[in-house]
């Protein structure tokens, strides 16, 4: 009844453990602004009226006010269910089946489990040796294979929460005009670096967007920047009505107001900063620019066990050799009950 590639297919999951501080899923968990609260509210009692009829097809009015606030045409967007559902449409639009998708290694997941959905092929390059990248190295390993349609780069990287700079960047999209290159910048609003440029400038890019890790996470909704081109085409496999209009509603408001959220934002970047200043003496933590703080760590297994021992909730990777925790940052208070606990526990093996 159903395909043989799913006899030992294994998709996204995560654990359902009882936790007082939550830090595994990378949310933005830290209060919304009042006003943007009542908003919102506003909003949603405002689109009751509208429940009995099908959102707009392709989100044109979230389009619209995409386009407002990156100063683009309404035309270099694609809406979706969340960002995962554009990566989709991207493999569908762009890979046969005997074609392959490039990404680092470590990375987000669901790169390597849509392409095995979809029957396509994949190809990584590993930077887990110092844990950085070596630009030159990746596009040698890009050119050695014909079969790559697309590069996915994540940027910063999850779980490591390393940014490429934009001059590496930039030499990567201009080695493979012939190739899509996709900027996924989810957490692109704790870094520094801007890469709106490279959806106006090449033909080549797409830059993937979420409301998820700035307080959203909820609605599900991600897009996507790029020529008309790449959007017209992403567009002819990506299925009606794919975003609801509470869901539409809510992000609109999010763009009009965003600036009631550059607090947040900030907040958690300087405590992004205060979690490595104070666990570097204890344990090797990758320079991030993203929403958490991961540590690379051989006794991974057991500091997690400890923190759920203490309920706490962080996410464990195992990386090739390494294993890793990557811990979000939330509120001030229960970064500070995962930093005393992880110190407390290298003090207690030492």
């Amino acid at each position: 009844m159903f395909r043989k590639r799913l006899e030992n297919f294994s998709n996204y999951t995560t654990p359902q453990i009882e936790c007082l501080v939550k830090a595994d899923a990378n949310e933005n968990l830290l209060e919304l602004p009042e006003e943007l609260k009542d908003i919102i509210w506003d909003t949603l009692k405002n689109s009751i009226p509208n429940l009995c009829f099908y959102p707009e097809i392709n989100s044109q009015p979230l389009k619209d006010a995409l386009a407002r606030f990156y100063s683009l045409k309404s035309e270099n967007f694609i809406v979706g269910n969340g960002s995962d559902q554009i990566i989709q449409l991207i493999v569908q639009a762009c890979c046969e089946q005997d074609d392959q998708v490039f990404f680092l290694y470590p990375s987000f997941t669901m790169y390597r489990i849509t392409a095995e959905l979809f029957d396509v092929g994949f190809c990584f390059f590993d930077i887990t040796s110092q844990w950085e990248i070596d630009v030159e190295k990746v596009i040698d390993k890009i050119s050695t294979n014909e079969r790559i349609k697309v590069i996915f780069i994540d940027t910063p990287n999850n779980p490591t929460g390393i940014a490429w700079s934009a001059e590496n960047l930039k030499a990567v999209v201009e080695a493979f005009p012939s190739k899509l290159v996709v900027i996924d910048n989810a957490y692109g609003e704790y870094s520094d670096v801007d890469y709106i440029e490279f959806a106006r400038r090449y033909n080549n890019a797409i830059i993937l967007k979420t409301f998820s890790k700035i307080g959203f996470a909820g609605i599900r909704c991600g897009y996507g920047i790029a020529n008309e081109n790449i959007i017209e085409n992403l567009h002819k496999v990506k299925p009606p009505y794919n975003v609801n209009v509470l869901t539409q509603n809510i992000a609109i408001k999010v763009l009009e107001n965003f600036e009631k959220l550059i607090n947040n934002i900030q907040l958690i970047k300087d405590e992004r900063d205060k979690m490595i200043q104070e666990l570097k003496e204890y344990y090797y933590v990758i320079p991030s620019e993203a929403n958490f703080v991961t540590v690379v760590d051989e006794n991974a297994d057991r500091i997690f066990e400890y923190l759920v021992a203490n309920k706490i909730l962080v996410k464990k990777f195992e990386v090739g050799r390494h294993k890793l925790l990557r811990i979000t940052l939330g509120k001030p208070q229960d970064n500070d009950i995962i930093i005393e606990n992880l110190i407390q526990f290298k003090k207690e093996n030492a």
